[in-house]
């Protein structure tokens, strides 16, 4: 598939900010609207991103309007999500998704956002970043080299030789390369059987979650064990997931490391990006490589020269 690599995102350019999920806390979108400021940028808001309908920021033809708004506004360079919480994947169908990659803006964000990030990078050729959303990370204490990296990735200034993020602890098996994607595990199960599930055929897949005890993890990679859809992976690299309910960090890598054992491909432990602490910006739908010492190496770039 050819890739639409969405241009790069430079200091004085426009991000569109969107809420295409949950209710958005206002404050929360003016400190991240400042450390957008701060690092360069010209935040734009959509109209009615504090509104709110239950547990969406508005219903879903509302929230649809925003990401079109932010899709066509001609200034803007990138698109980034306010926050996540659940409701993106009601906005698929609703989106003309061909039109947008020949736009090729920046989509930014994570958590529910993975809906749109793994969708767009692996079926429409349109590199994405898994990485900061104004109103979530971007609004708790500052992470200055969180930011920065996000800010060089999406200038496409980071070399293939540079080791990105933090090394990775083996669970299974050494090196592997393939097209990064993937996100928050539950949101790309909840699209397994729908049009908009990710093609992970080559890819090395990136997983985290929040709050998800080690057997709800287990039973999700057995779904896309099971299904045949990671029969073709070169590989998974998990996030930092915090055990809950009394459960150990030793229960988590032992249901990652199973699963590599049945997919017969390396398993890698413990990258800085996601829910829990550090959020590491990652980009989806270029190549990548991690090497047998656990450091992840981005072989392309998310945007154009």
């Amino acid at each position: 598939m050819r890739k639409r690599r969405p241009l790069p995102l430079r200091k004085g350019d426009v991000v569109a900010i969107v809420a295409p999920a949950g209710p958005v806390d206002p404050a929360r979108l003016s400190r991240g609207i400042a450390r957008l400021s701060a690092a360069g940028f010209v935040p734009e808001t959509a109209e009615g991103i504090l509104g709110r309908d239950g547990f969406f920021a508005g219903d879903d033809g509302h929230r649809a309007g925003q990401l079109d708004w932010a899709l066509t506004l001609p200034e803007a360079r990138a698109v980034m999500a306010a926050r996540g919480g659940y409701g993106t994947t009601r906005l698929l169908p609703l989106i003309d998704w061909t039109k947008a990659a020949r736009r090729r803006k920046l989509l930014v964000g994570y958590s529910d956002v993975t809906a749109i990030l793994s969708f767009a990078a692996t079926r429409l050729g349109l590199p994405t970043v898994h990485g900061p959303m104004a109103a979530a990370d971007l609004a708790r204490r500052p992470d200055a080299e969180a930011l920065d990296a996000f800010v060089r990735l999406a200038a496409g200034r980071v070399r293939p030789r540079e080791p990105w993020g933090r090394p990775c602890e083996r669970l299974r098996g050494g090196a592997a390369e393939g097209i990064l994607c993937g996100g928050c595990l539950s949101v790309l199960t909840a699209l397994l059987g729908t049009p908009y599930e990710p093609d992970f055929r080559g890819t090395l897949v990136f997983l985290e979650d929040v709050r998800e005890s080690a057997y709800r993890l287990d039973r999700m990679l057995t779904q896309w064990t099971q299904s045949g859809r990671f029969s073709r992976i070169a590989g998974i690299v998990a996030g930092a997931i915090a055990p809950v309910g009394g459960e150990s960090g030793d229960d988590v890598r032992k249901v990652f490391a199973d699963a590599g054992k049945r997919l017969s491909v390396p398993v890698w432990y413990g990258f800085p990006a996601g829910h829990d602490g550090r959020n590491f910006a990652l980009p989806f739908g270029v190549r990548a490589r991690i090497d047998g010492r656990g450091r992840l190496f981005l072989l392309e770039s998310p945007v154009a020269p």
